[in-house]
C-alpha cells in the first residue's frame, strides 16, 4: 500500500522502552536535537543530532534515549525513482549518516515545511513526494559522514555485545527451528541469563523477536508476489502453511492471501 507522511515529534524527556518493530515503507529518521540509541537489523549505535538513520521496509528497528527532536519521512518505495531507492538501500548499510553543514539548513527547512502538512494528508501527497525526493537528492549528492556502530557506549553496555551476537545468529538461522536450549548451548549461557539479557536490551522475549522476524520476512515475500503461501511458510521457518496462516492472521489481522492482495 503506497504511503507518505512527514511526522514531527519533540519530547523534553523520554523513558520509553520500545520493542523492535517494522514498517512496509522507508523510514527516514532525522534527529535534529538530542542523542538516541538505535537498533537496526543487527546493529546498535548511538546517533548524534543532525544525523539521519535510514530504515528500509521490513527491517527490525527500535530507538530509545533522553530528550530529543526529530522529523521522520515515511515513504513507500513506489513513490521514489529507481536511483533514489538504490541510494536509500546503499545508505542504510552505513548505520547513521551525519548531515554536512553545507546542506543542513536547507534540509531542515524542507523537513519543517513537509511537517506542516497534516499527518497522512492524502490531498497533499504530490507536494510531500516532491519535498521527500528533493531531500533524498540533496542527501545523495553530499558526502555524509557515517556514524560508526558503537554498542559499547549504549546504556545496556553490559549486555549489548552478547545480545548482538544472539541477534546475528537468529537472523542467519530463522528459517530453522530455533530453541532456547540451542541458543544456550551456542552462547554458553544458562536459560535465565540468556532471556534476561535479551529482554533488558531488546524489551521483548527471544521467541517474540523470532516470530516478529519471521513475519516480517513473510510480509516482504508476500508483497513480491512471486511465491506461493506454502513456499513462503517454509522459507520463513514456519512448520506448515496452516500454522503460518493462523499466526499471520492473529498478529497482522489479515490472512497471508489478503495481505498479498494489498500490495
Amino acid at each position: 500500500m503506497n504511503f507518505i507522511e512527514f511526522e514531527q515529534l519533540s519530547r523534553p524527556d523520554d523513558h520509553s522502552m520500545p520493542a523492535p518493530h517494522t514498517h512496509d515503507y522507508y523510514e527516514l529518521y532525522f534527529l535534529l536535537d538530542g542523542e538516541r540509541d538505535f537498533f537496526v537489523d543487527n546493529k546498535m549505535f548511538v546517533v548524534p543530532k543532525n544525523s539521519i538513520v535510514i530504515v528500509p521496509p521490513y527491517v527490525m528497528h527500535k530507538t530509545e534515549g533522553g530528550p530529543y527532536k526529530r522529523i521522520n519521512i515515511n515513504v513507500s518505495s513506489a513513490y521514489l525513482t529507481h536511483a533514489q531507492n538504490e541510494f536509500l538501500m546503499k545508505a542504510s548499510k552505513k548505520s547513521a549518516l551525519k548531515i554536512s553543514d553545507e546542506h543542513l539548513s536547507l534540509i531542515v527547512k524542507l523537513l519543517e515545511e513537509g511537517a506542516k502538512f497534516p499527518v497522512k494528508a492524502k490531498n497533499h501527497a504530490e507536494s510531500l513526494i516532491a519535498i521527500a525526493q528533493t531531500i533524498i537528492s540533496f542527501l545523495s549528492i553530499q558526502d555524509p559522514i557515517a556514524v560508526e556502530t558503537a554498542s559499547a557506549t549504549l546504556r545496556h553496555e553490559n549486555g549489548s555485545p552478547e545480545v548482538l551476537k544472539i541477534i546475528y545468529y537468529i537472523n542467519r538461522n530463522y528459517t530453522n527451528q530455533i530453541t532456547l536450549k540451542e541458543l544456550c548451548d551456542e552462547f554458553f549461557m544458562c536459560k535465565v541469563s540468556l532471556c534476561k539479557k535479551f529482554k533488558e536490551v531488546m524489551h521483548c522475549s527471544i521467541m517474540e523477536y523470532i516470530l516478529q522476524l519471521r513475519l516480517n520476512k513473510a510480509k516482504a515475500l508476500l508483497r513480491e508476489g512471486n511465491k506461493s503461501i506454502e513456499e513462503i511458510a517454509g522459507l520463513c521457518g514456519f512448520s506448515s502453511a496452516n500454522y503460518f496462516g493462523l499466526i499471520f492472521k492473529k498478529v497482522v489481522g489479515l490472512s497471508p492471501l489478503n495481505y498479498k492482495k494489498t500490495r
